[in-house]
């Protein structure tokens, strides 16, 4: 317990500009501090204040949360043990239920995996004014307004009536269904299917032959890639039928052994440089690329090492990165 308070001072220096930071750790033997380290997340929100940053701490336990207040929740990622420069817990923050009362609007999520003790990954269902960033979770299902959610895998369908939201550098495996004009959907690879109601531009997007998730013709869909499209492309849009040139390995998506890194775009993918003004199209271009595992742009400890103790000395070493 004493080096993970130490290593908490370590990064409680580096956050001189966030409201009062609170550590939720759920592992056995960990020691409780008042006002500082809880034991549930429940019992750091009801010590917080609207502003507050809450650390998710990594565990084999599961955590649940319902947010209550207007605060930043931080958990460490997700496939840390897949990518270097990781933290060097290699456990991820692993959420079995999420809920969002009366009074969350502009809370932020970030590094959270969404799943349940089965291992079966969960369903989340927001409301207006949340950012959910760098987070791996299912279905995305709300209908609510002014959303953001960006670089974040979602292995299931977004079906939402959400407007004046933001989707962007998302890796979706499913289909998108958002009928709402003014959505933003931007530098996501979406492998079901849209039904381009908003304004897409600089995505991969797989065609779906079901009625509805075809792509479109709009003015509002331009500087995409269709996989699995043919004609006429207009709007800058790009078509190609060489599903296996695409990424860096021929199918990126294995649900048993997942890796973001697969993503990438290859060498000579037909995706490079389609985007507005000669950007690449996919996750990894655009403002916010995505980054692997998920990691927050917050300090984190990527290695800590503790040598014997010599003359009354603790000798220690830690490597800090920042995204």
């Amino acid at each position: 317990m004493k080096k993970s308070i130490f290593l908490f001072a370590i990064l409680f220096a580096s956050f001189q500009s966030f409201a009062t930071i609170r550590r939720v750790n759920n592992n056995p033997g960990v020691v409780l501090v008042t006002g500082l380290v809880f034991s549930s997340y429940f019992t750091a929100e009801l010590a917080a204040v609207n502003g507050d940053t809450i650390y998710i701490e990594p565990s084999d336990i599961f955590y649940n949360i319902s947010v209550n207040k207007r605060v930043t929740i931080i958990g460490p990622g997700y496939l840390l043990n897949k990518n270097p420069n990781t933290p060097f817990d290699k456990r991820s923050a692993k959420i079995s239920s999420i809920f969002f009362a009366t009074n969350f609007a502009g809370s932020k999520l970030f590094g959270l995996e969404f799943k349940n003790e089965e291992d079966f990954y969960l369903s989340i269902s927001s409301s207006n004014n949340v950012e959910i960033s760098f987070c791996i979770l299912n279905n995305i299902d709300n209908n609510t307004s002014s959303m953001v959610f960006t670089n974040n895998i979602i292995l299931g369908n977004i079906s939402t009536t959400t407007s004046a939201s933001i989707f962007s550098n998302n890796i979706i495996w499913g289909t998108v269904n958002s009928p709402s004009a003014n959505n933003l959907f931007k530098n996501n690879i979406i492998f079901g299917g849209s039904t381009y109601a908003g304004t897409y531009f600089n995505n991969i997007m797989y065609e779906n032959n079901a009625v509805g998730f075809q792509f479109s013709q709009s003015a509002k869909v331009f500087n995409n890639v269709c996989v699995g499209c043919t004609g006429t492309p207009l709007n800058n849009n790009f078509f190609t039928t060489a599903s296996t040139t695409v990424f860096a390995v021929p199918e990126p998506r294995v649900f048993d052994d997942l890796e973001d890194d697969n993503f990438m775009l290859a060498a000579a993918s037909p995706a490079k440089t389609k985007g507005v003004g000669g950007v690449d199209c996919g996750v990894f271009a655009g403002a916010k690329p995505y980054v692997l595992s998920g990691i927050p742009p917050f300090p984190m400890i990527t290695n800590y090492i503790q040598g014997p103790v010599t003359g009354g000395n603790l000798p220690i070493t830690i490597s800090i990165k920042r995204n």
